[in-house]
């Protein structure tokens, strides 16, 4: 045992478990609660530590994790175990606390959830997930539960097909009931006979009021008369029947909830080994998450552990005082006890304690009210020797209560112990409770403990000074207000300001100049040396205080100027943020009506396109009906020309051959020598047509250039290939659009689209390009002798 019940008591460690209680949301953490006393080996109270941390971290992540829901179910594990049978609501509170279970579990080991970061910090919560990995959910026997018990802690009708049978022939029955009681009440001949036009019950029988004198002539049995005997309560006959069989359908119905309830009790008992195990770990968590909630109520924070059982305390606040005053203190390495001297009410016996209090603390698993710089080591005995022992049972004065106290403290210390003594040495001689108090202190270091004391002796105020292993501490005194300030000053030794506080309290000056005269010269030189040394510390404080106000001061200047700095450097990165927005969004408003123009322009060209194909659809019926025209009549013609007609250069159609021609001269005498292509033919009159010159072909496409403008003209001259060599794709493409639209227009069946070889990417471009196309048709790549893949062959629609 680290500490007795007794040292706690006397620490007020109590009110620190009760506080602790309060925080806890089941009976069985509150009882760990109540027990709870500080651990003694180091392994231990760093998993206890551990365990802490984990916990304020998860309600630092999770605010609103908790354990809510869960019950006090160990008595009904018991009893079911047992064979017994579990009610309603107990049923329910296992359920509840099941399901608090299952959640704790899933939120811990992030089951059905996604990996986001709040699940991927709590991976880092290696000892809460081993505990929450204990609880085993049995989702079977929560909605086994759920489906017979309402939250009214009333079965359901879905519970079993017998008890919903029940439950209807029962609400039937008392509905036959009341319709039975209805007809007597609105019968003429029983009306008479009632005192009043209404049924009530006795007991679980419905009966009317019938006047005395008809309890005879009515049909029915007698439940219970009036105080006065005019009224007798009789149930009619009618209704017997009705009664004992709603009656029998309630015995029914109780037989099939027993059953029920004694199912589920049996499933409650068969996983109750799973049961006990899974709530005994909601217990640890819960217990676990109240150190950590209490920790944040007293704002504390977790100490490091150190190697060897020493102390070094920054800022340490009693965490049952309202407005304690910081300690700041080192007890270990060279300077192993601290002897602390000052008035009373200065703080002495608040300084032990909390000092002793932050190592049970600490050994509990507890966060401390100190600075998160602070570090304790692992005592295995913390012993205390504070307040008065008298005892009237025991007969012992204040002495030796006291002695006895440290005789037990000398039995158990060792180079791992923590000694406190409030007083040591007093309630006996002076000189021999310095003696004493010298003794014991130099025999605890020669043990190796560490521990403090306090006392009012002026000479153990020299030993502190002469014994490198101890060092002198003082609470202080304000002269000027003569009020103590609580703080606790290392390396100053104190004195009790006695005079002084005895001048406050009223005390007579005469009797303090006599007083005074009684002190030694040494006494006196000791005095106003310590006096001296407290004002020359105290000038030396606000000195200290005066630099570090400064230093706060420019601290603050250079923080505020910082922070201007950075308040700049947000609002220049607020006006690029907009400017960039506003440079976006106007980049957005260029795109969105460029690409508006674009559709306009595609619209425009799909409308140019269709008037020009529909200009080369009507040319080229007009020059199919001129070449008809000019068939016909070269047809009509039935004879060949006069001699007196022939001349060179005139153009002929030779109708036999099919072929026209021009005259080149005479070849004989009725015949002609004509040219057709790189023939010279000598054709007889008679088979020469003469041609029309405005009905010839070459003169009808000259007309028709008139007459579908300049840029038709060019688009007659087009050529059957378009080149499209170093090309961007973008470019190429609209390159490739605009000359299929004029192939068209022109009349060609089939042009060429050169595109190289390369890498591919321009070919497969204008591949996906033709398949989109309307005039496109088939599509292939060329052959040998027409550019290799270097070219593609498209047949246009």
């Amino acid at each position: 045992m680290v500490a007795s019940e007794k040292i706690l008591e006397k620490l007020e460690f109590n009110s620190i478990r009760n506080s602790l209680a309060e925080e806890c949301s089941l009976p069985g953490a509150r009882e760990r609660a109540a027990v709870l006393a500080p651990a003694g080996d180091k392994r231990q109270v760093e998993t206890l530590l551990r365990e802490t941390d984990e916990a304020s971290t998860l309600l630092r992540l999770d605010p609103l994790f908790s354990l809510q829901g869960a019950k006090e179910i160990r008595p009904a594990l018991e009893r079911a175990l047992r064979g017994g049978l579990l009610r309603e609501q107990e049923l329910l509170d296992v359920r509840d606390t099941m399901k608090a279970g299952r959640k704790a579990r899933a939120a811990l080991l992030g089951e059905n959830q996604g990996r986001g970061g709040r699940e991927n910090a709590l991976v880092s919560l290696v000892a809460l997930r081993q505990i929450a990995a204990g609880v085993t959910p049995l989702k079977q026997l929560e909605e086994s539960v759920s489906q017979a018990i309402g939250d009214d802690a009333l079965l359901r009708d879905t519970a079993s097909a017998e008890l919903a049978r029940c439950r209807r022939a029962e609400q039937a029955l008392s509905r036959r009931i009341r319709e039975t009681l209805d007809s007597i009440l609105r019968s003429p001949a029983q009306q008479k006979m009632l005192q009043d036009l209404l049924f009530t019950t006795r007991g679980d029988r419905w009966v009317l009021p019938v006047k005395a004198e008809y309890g005879s002539a009515f049909s029915g049995i007698v439940h219970d008369q009036s105080s006065s005997g005019a009224t007798l309560y009789m149930e009619p006959t009618p209704v017997v029947r009705l009664a004992n069989e709603l009656r029998e359908t309630e015995l029914q119905e109780k037989k099939e909830a027993e059953r029920i309830l004694t199912r589920l009790s049996a499933a409650v008992a068969e996983a109750g080994e799973t049961l006990t195990a899974s709530y005994e770990a909601l217990l640890r968590l819960d217990f676990i998450l109240a150190k950590a909630r209490y920790g944040r109520k007293i704002n504390g924070s977790a100490p490091a552990l150190l190697e060897t059982p020493d102390i070094s305390l920054v800022k340490a606040r009693h965490p049952l005082l309202a407005r304690p005053v910081p300690l700041t203190a080192d007890i270990g390495g060279a300077r192993r006890f601290l002897i602390v001297t000052g008035p009373n009410t200065g703080g002495k016996t608040v300084a032990l304690k909390t000092i002793g209090l932050m190592a049970v603390m600490t050994q509990c698993g507890l966060f401390i009210p100190a600075e998160p710089e602070s570090r304790l080591g692992v005592f295995r005995h913390i012993l205390i020797d504070i307040g008065d022992e008298q005892s009237m049972e025991q007969s012992l004065s204040t002495f030796s209560g006291h002695m006895a106290n440290i005789i037990e403290i000398l039995r158990l210390a060792d180079d791992a112990s923590l000694a406190l003594f409030d007083e040591i040495g007093a309630g006996t001689d002076p000189a021999e409770g310095v003696a004493l108090a010298s003794a014991i202190i130099e025999e605890l270091l020669r043990r190796n403990s560490r521990g403090a004391a306090t006392t009012h002796y002026g000479a153990l105020k020299e030993f502190a000074y002469n014994n490198p292993a101890a060092e002198n501490a003082s609470v202080e005194f304000n002269a000027e207000t003569l009020e103590p300030t609580y703080r606790l000053l290392i390396g100053i030794p104190g004195h009790s300001n006695a005079f002084n506080i005895a001048r406050r309290l009223g005390l007579p000056e005469g009797i303090l100049t006599e007083a005074h005269s009684h002190l030694s010269r040494r006494q006196r030189q000791e005095a106003d040396l310590l006096t001296d040394l407290e004002e020359t510390r105290r000038r030396l404080e606000a000195a200290e205080e005066r630099v570090a106000g400064e230093e706060r001061a420019a601290a603050a200047r250079t923080a505020r100027l910082t922070e201007e700095a950075e308040a700049a450097a947000a609002r220049r990165e607020e006006t690029v943020r907009k400017a960039r927005e506003q440079a976006a969004e106007i980049i957005r408003a260029a795109r969105q009506e460029a690409e508006e123009a674009v559709k306009e322009i595609k619209a425009s060209r799909k409308k140019e396109r269709a008037a020009q194909e529909e200009a080369v659809a009507r040319s080229r019926a007009k020059l199919k009906r001129y070449a008809q025209t000019l068939a016909e009549g070269a047809a009509d013609s039935k004879e060949g020309p006069r001699p007196e007609q022939i001349r060179p250069g005139l153009a002929v159609y030779l109708p036999n051959l099919r072929q026209r021609g021009q005259i080149i001269g005479w070849a004989s005498e009725g015949e002609a020598l004509i040219q057709a292509g790189v023939m010279k033919l000598a054709v007889p009159l008679r088979e020469i047509r003469l041609t029309d010159e405005t009905r010839s072909p070459e003169h009808l496409q000259k007309t028709i250039r008139g007459s579908m403008g300049a840029g038709l003209a060019k688009a007659v001259t087009l050529r059957s290939e378009i080149d499209l060599r170093g090309k961007m794709a973008e470019e190429a493409l609209e390159l490739l659009d605009k000359y299929l639209d004029d192939a068209v227009l022109t009349g060609i069946h089939q042009v060429g689209v050169i595109h190289g070889k390369g890498t591919g990417a321009l070919r497969g471009a204008v591949h996906t390009f033709l398949r989109r196309h309307p005039h496109a048709g088939a599509f292939r790549l060329g052959e040998f002798g027409e550019g290799d893949t270097g070219v593609t062959i498209v047949e246009l629609k």
